[in-house]
């Protein structure tokens, strides 16, 4: 379907806004208000409305709303004061003053792409079966489903709908194939619920909605009381399917024929950093990939601030050949990023972090505050702030904020690099033992990265274990033997790398 009004023209089958022929920048959520509002000209919505057609009812505050209204604004050439298109009423809400045609002769609908080929991942995740009469499992399944759509919008391109109404299992849903030839889903999780005890049973599914196989399936539990339990049981089930559905978006692209997008790129780009590793060819590859991207599609900004983040971090742990050219492209990337896009919580949780992590850290603390306040599941802004104040001498206000982004993490290699992090600002704190805790607890989420070894060593080193320090310095060595004194204090820091090289000696 096209919708067209004056010289703009929305096509909701290739998800793009073009004005005058030409394809305008647009942030996936402000594509999908602007769509909303075309599609109902003349009618007033007011927050609480927008948030159940645009949201899907998920909790959002009214401020994300604004900045969303404020997006849509900008990517229509109106402002708050021209209010050209977008009317605020005072007290009511908002219209879409336009006359608006439709016409259905725009491109295929992502339904009808070609088998395997996935242009931008689509998930439908169905309300978990009730297998009892019991309020608080039905209350858990109500929430547990909205919990999971609101989390999962950290995943960068991932389009998501909700069936929030849970059922006792009964009646015959639509089969995986049958909602994927009617709506274009690529992915559907759903489950079923039930009480055994004092806890609450989880029976999860990932399913390819194309095939109908099974990716991922898990029986997880939590505790009740059914407060708790619904505090927990979202971040339990997040922590095992996010890594599960990374998996299926980056196999999928990487078995795509024909020349990629520039969003399959950056698909098979977060693949390879989630799965090949934080070192230095899991860094190239993720680097070049980033750069085809951008070069692709200029205006693409995650493409921007995925690539500042690769380039900032490789830069500050001494993983990049030409430093000085690492941290400018870096710096080059992130500003292009938020010039872009700086209402996206994910361009600027990464752009932050490059920010942060080229030396400019009272400029990164902000920005990565505000991917937070956007969006409070971003992990990865958590981390990010959080090695920001353990760099600034705010120990015990870095690892709150490590710990709370590694606990709402999935469970994948990212983990070995924020508590590398972590394990570091519990050194400065002097909590040794919680130290060594964290640092074998990241050297085990990822056998083949270097950098937490190094910091075990250090942790172990100012607990005063030096043969401990010296069987941890010794891993490092086996994983990357050309390991430099540099890359050493960069994660210690100079007075504990210059003691581990006397170990070394």
């Amino acid at each position: 379907m096209r919708l067209e009004f004056d010289d703009f023209v929305l096509d909701t089958g290739a998800y793009e806004l073009r004005h005058s022929g030409q394809r305008c920048h647009v942030e996936p959520r402000v594509f999908d208000l602007i769509v909303h509002f075309a599609r109902h000209p003349g009618q007033v919505f007011s927050h609480e409305q927008l948030i159940d057609a645009v949201w899907d009812g998920r909790f959002v505050s009214e401020s994300t709303v604004s900045t969303c209204i404020k997006g849509a604004r900008k990517a229509l050439g109106d402002s708050g004061d021209a209010q050209r298109y977008i009317k605020t009423l005072r007290g009511r809400g908002f219209r879409f003053d336009a006359a608006v045609r439709e016409s259905a002769d725009g491109p295929v609908s992502i339904a009808a792409a070609p088998e395997g080929v996935i242009a931008a991942p689509s998930l439908l995740i169905r309300a978990f079966g009730v297998l009892a009469d019991d309020p608080d499992t039905a209350r858990l399944a109500g929430v547990l489903a909205n919990d999971l759509g609101r989390i999962l919008t950290r995943m960068p391109l991932l389009r998501i709908r909700v069936q929030p109404n849970p059922t006792t299992v009964g009646p015959i849903a639509p089969s995986p194939r049958e909602l994927h030839e009617t709506t274009g889903v690529d992915f559907l999780l759903d489950g079923t619920l039930q009480r055994v005890g004092e806890r609450f049973r989880i029976d999860a599914q990932l399913l390819d909605a194309r095939s109908g196989y099974q990716l991922w399936s898990e029986q997880i539990s939590v505790q009740g009381p059914i407060d708790t339990a619904l505090d927990n049981a979202p971040i339990a089930v997040i922590a095992r399917l996010e890594p599960r559905l990374q998996r299926a978006i980056y196999d999928s692209v990487r078995s795509s024929s024909g020349a990629p997008s520039a969003r399959q790129l950056f698909l098979e780009a977060a693949g390879v950093m989630v799965f090949n590793g934080w070192g230095h060819e899991g860094f190239s590859q993720a680097a070049e990939l980033l750069r085809r991207s951008r070069g692709l599609e200029p205006t693409f900004a995650l493409a921007h601030a995925f690539l500042s983040l690769v380039m900032g971090f490789g830069d500050r742990v001494g993983l990049m050949a030409d430093r000085e050219q690492a941290m400018f492209e870096a710096l080059d990337a992130a500003e292009r990023a938020l010039d872009l896009d700086s209402m996206d919580s994910t361009v600027l949780g990464y752009a932050g972090c490059a920010i942060a992590d080229v030396g400019q850290r009272e400029r990164a603390r902000p920005i990565l505050e505000n991917a937070i306040e956007i969006n409070p599941s971003n992990a990865q802004a958590w981390a990010a702030l959080g090695s920001v104040h353990v760099l600034d001498g705010r120990i015990d206000a870095g690892i709150e904020a490590l710990t709370h982004g590694i606990a709402i993490s999935p469970l994948d290699s990212r983990l070995s690099i924020w508590g590398t992090i972590l394990t570091m600002g519990l050194v400065q704190a002097g909590r040794l033992q919680e130290a060594v805790g964290q640092g074998q607890l990241a050297c085990r989420r990822d056998h083949r990265c270097y950098l937490p070894r190094i910091a075990l060593a250090g942790a172990h080193l100012r607990g005063g274990d030096a043969g401990q320090a010296a069987v941890a310095l010794r891993e490092a060595y086996r994983i990357k033997p050309d390991l430099s004194d540099a890359q050493i204090g960069s994660i210690v820091g100079a007075r504990i790398g210059i003691e581990l090289k006397r170990l070394s000696s």
